[in-house]
């Protein structure tokens, strides 16, 4: 009898767990439309949550007048930007496919100035007009149809931006319903966490904000610094497609590229033009970005959480290698749990 109980007992607990799986995935699937955009509202409702607090306290307003200046305030820095951003690529499109259609060595200038280079300027003159008039260095004919080919197929990616527009609509209610229900589902996830784990279910919900706080501050913070930066410089120097370039410029940053990737080809085209004082400013921005990215995102780091810096980066471009752009959050995440927690159990054995 005992026997058939315990049989009993395990065949419910098997029918139970293959019930709960199939709603858990019948759930994601019905949701799956919309996570990319509840993982970000997720993301940035907990980067800004403080600054939602401020604005409440300081004009003393209840929770809903903040939640709506701090949606709109989402829509106004996040949304309209890059909704702007991609009309422009979409409205110039076909200037740019003809562009690269007309690509010949013959536009190449002479670069006179190179003349006035000391010592070296002659002979670095002549050898460049040497490769401009040698047909066998027909270098953009070689690479003009791969280079038409790319920006096409770009312009026909951003031209579908309707599911771009769909998932920011998405974060923008679900933020700012979080931002409405923070503290209820604050303490729901509380209440899981410590069922899963009594002993460290808390502490790793709040590790886990920490580091989306640590990333939101010293990843995301520095990246736009550079980019606003490298953007105004781009735009004063009359550099074309500024817009695109300092959006490209910010995701760069982001992924831990650097502005370089955006800055240098801008250097080498206004010297390409014969822009020497441009060159010579867009040098030294160069420079200042990158001595801004060495400090600047170390210190709001650890401001943002008490992790080291290492391993912050490493898991900001691990996580995007590994899981796409949510990675950039994500990998800090796991990375910071894990090494808390390998921390607390080894002292737990001492």
């Amino acid at each position: 009898m005992s026997q058939d109980k315990q049989t009993y007992d395990l065949l419910k607990l098997i029918f139970n767990i293959l019930v709960i799986g199939m709603l858990i995935i019948v759930t994601l699937n019905i949701i799956e439309p919309f996570l990319f955009g509840i993982f970000w509202a997720v993301m940035v409702v907990i980067a800004t949550w403080s600054l939602m607090l401020k604005i409440q306290q300081k004009f003393s307003l209840g929770r809903f007048p903040a939640v709506i200046i701090m949606t709109l305030l989402l829509a106004l820095v996040l949304v309209i930007p890059f909704t702007i951003i991609i009309y422009s690529i979409t409205k110039n499109s076909a200037y740019l496919i003809e562009w690269t259609k007309n690509l010949s060595p013959h536009h190449l200038p002479e670069l006179n100035w190179l003349n006035s280079i000391p010592a070296i300027g002659q002979q670095v003159h002549q050898k460049w007009i040497s490769i401009v008039n040698d047909e066998s260095l027909d270098i953009i004919n070689e690479i003009q149809p791969y280079i038409g080919t790319i920006i096409s197929w770009g312009i026909t990616q951003l031209a579908n931006f309707s599911i771009l527009i769909f998932h920011f609509g998405v974060m923008i209610i679900f933020s700012g319903l979080l931002f409405y229900y923070g503290e209820q589902v604050t303490k729901y996830l509380f209440v899981f966490a410590a069922r899963v784990s009594p002993q460290h279910g808390i502490y790793s919900i709040k590790l886990a904000g920490q580091a989306i706080r640590a990333v939101a501050l010293g990843v995301v913070i520095t990246a736009l610094t550079q980019a606003l930066i490298g953007g105004m410089s781009l735009a004063l120097t009359n550099v074309p497609y500024t817009s695109l370039l300092t959006l490209l410029m910010f995701l760069c940053c982001v992924v831990q590229i650097g502005p370089l990737l955006i800055m240098v080809p801008s250097i080498i085209w206004q010297f390409y033009c014969e822009n020497m004082w441009s060159g010579a400013f867009l040098i030294i921005v160069t420079i200042a970005l990158t001595t801004i990215d060495s400090f600047m995102r170390a210190a709001l780091i650890k401001k943002g959480a008490d992790l080291p810096f290492l391993l912050i980066l490493c898991g900001v471009i691990g996580g995007i290698l590994a899981f796409g752009i949510m990675g950039l959050f994500i990998g800090p995440v796991v990375l910071a749990l894990s090494y808390k927690l390998i921390n607390a159990w080894i002292k737990e054995q001492d």
